[in-house]
């Protein structure tokens, strides 16, 4: 009885470690355009009313050259998840339309 209960403990504790090193790769993703020189990313501030989406514009093609510039987030969202969700969205759009070719 304990060697299964071990089993699956050992199990659920290699799931959840795999699904924490998900989430925090989703959080830290750059969404990069096709020149290779601009990259996206969005963060989430709280606010008064709920939380903000921050997209942050990293220019450059290496780490020497690099410069970030805070873009403003559309609109205020009740949860983080959703702020966070609309914000990459914003992020990749920004990557693959607006700055496509910048």
């Amino acid at each position: 009885m304990s060697s299964i209960m071990l089993s699956l403990i050992t199990r659920l504790s290699g799931a959840l470690n795999r699904l924490a090193g998900n989430l925090q790769q989703q959080q830290a993703e750059w969404f990069t355009n096709r020149s290779g020189r601009c990259s996206f990313k969005a963060d989430v501030v709280p606010t008064e009313n709920g939380f903000t989406p921050v997209i942050s514009r990293r220019t450059g093609f290496t780490q020497r050259d690099w410069r970030v510039d805070q873009l403003p987030g559309a609109g205020t969202y009740a949860t983080a998840r959703k702020a966070l969700r609309a914000g990459r969205l914003m992020a990749q759009q920004m990557a693959e339309l607006r700055y496509r070719f910048d």
